[in-house]
């Protein structure tokens, strides 16, 4: 009778322990599910123009503190990012330096919500170094050296360009001249470097490069107006934080950041 009164009881603690152990490993399996859901739903996609660069620098890191989250900022030309989004590339929220990309977007129902965020303008820079005078346009057929574009047909400031040199009626007898850049920071580096004698950016990107200044402002008249607009992706899978970060990309201190870097509300 002893002998089976002490076998029940091992079999019992058995049954136990193993039950302990069962639960211990559901609970671990449970807080292992939710650390992998957290770091999940605490990181959020950001695609934005290049000339967009300096003032997101100081912008973004107030919304991870603020919300305690990771912010992937992926800087190029607008037509590469339009691009990349269409093919369903990991992206929340989209700010473009052209009107075109957005409509194209959500043509194909790829963006929502899009609004005006930032103006800018279009500028003629040189190196501070050389002596360069433009006080026409014009006088851009005086140039010997090379003048630096954006690539003219998929990026917006290189669109922008294009359409006031037609306007002008300058574009053919200046396309011999042009070094083209990837995105606005590349055709920057042009005159930086002194490859190129002037170059056409915004004057945001005058503002923040130390070693240009403008020689001309373009007339907004000569081109399609400079919008910023500011989109969300219709396939993220954050959608809360995806508005969090699109609100924040317009409240007042973003404002303020945008404007020491040369940029301009879309509102004023």
């Amino acid at each position: 009778m002893k002998k089976k009164y002490l076998l029940l009881m091992i079999v019992g603690c058995l049954i136990l322990a193993s039950c302990a152990k069962n639960e211990k490993q559901n609970t671990e399996k449970k807080e292992e599910q939710k650390t992998e859901q957290k770091a999940e739903t605490q990181s959020i996609s950001l695609f934005a123009a290049a000339s967009l660069e300096e003032s997101l620098a100081k912008i973004i890191p107030e919304f991870e503190k603020e919300n305690n989250v990771k912010v992937d900022v992926n800087l190029a030309s607008s037509g590469k990012l339009q691009k990349q989004i269409e093919q369903k590339a990991p992206c929340d929220v989209f700010v473009s330096a052209g009107q075109k990309q957005v409509k194209a977007l959500e043509e194909k129902e790829l963006a929502k919500d899009s609004k005006s965020l930032l103006k800018n303008k279009l500028v003629i820079v040189k190196n501070k170094e050389t002596d360069i005078k433009i006080s026409k346009i014009e006088d851009l057929e005086n140039i010997k050296g090379k003048i630096a574009v954006a690539e003219l047909e998929t990026v917006p400031v290189g669109q922008y360009t294009k359409d006031s040199l037609t306007h002008y009626n300058l574009l053919d007898k200046l396309q011999e001249k042009f070094v083209y850049g990837k995105n606005v920071k590349d055709t920057l580096r042009f005159v930086d470097s002194k490859e190129a004698e002037v170059g056409f950016v915004y004057s945001s990107d005058a503002v923040t490069d130390e070693k240009v200044e403008v020689v001309f402002n373009v007339d907004d008249s000569s081109h399609k107006p400079i919008i910023y607009p500011i989109t969300k992706t219709t396939y993220s899978k954050n959608t809360e934080m995806q508005n969090k970060l699109y609100e924040f990309l317009q409240n007042e201190l973003s404002e303020k950041y945008f404007k020491e870097a040369g940029f301009e509300s879309s509102h004023e």
